[in-house]
């Protein structure tokens, strides 16, 4: 999976939440430019991170990662 692919599926998940990138970052205690970074592919996130958002967004790792 690609970076652009799997910041998108985090951004589609973060609106279907009805969260904004801000709210997102709060929960994971990262900047706000990170977040923006991330759902447009710019940058790879560890795994820790990736787990964190999963939490944050209250849905399971799988959901992310489907094709």
């Amino acid at each position: 999976m690609e970076f652009r692919e799997l910041g998108n599926k985090i951004a589609k998940a973060r609106i279907g939440k009805g969260l904004s990138a801000y709210e997102l970052s709060l929960r994971i205690e990262r900047d706000a430019s990170y977040m923006s970074q991330v759902e447009a592919g710019k940058v790879n996130i560890s795994m820790r991170t990736f787990f964190e958002i999963c939490k944050a967004l209250g849905i399971e790792p799988h959901v992310l990662l489907a094709k």
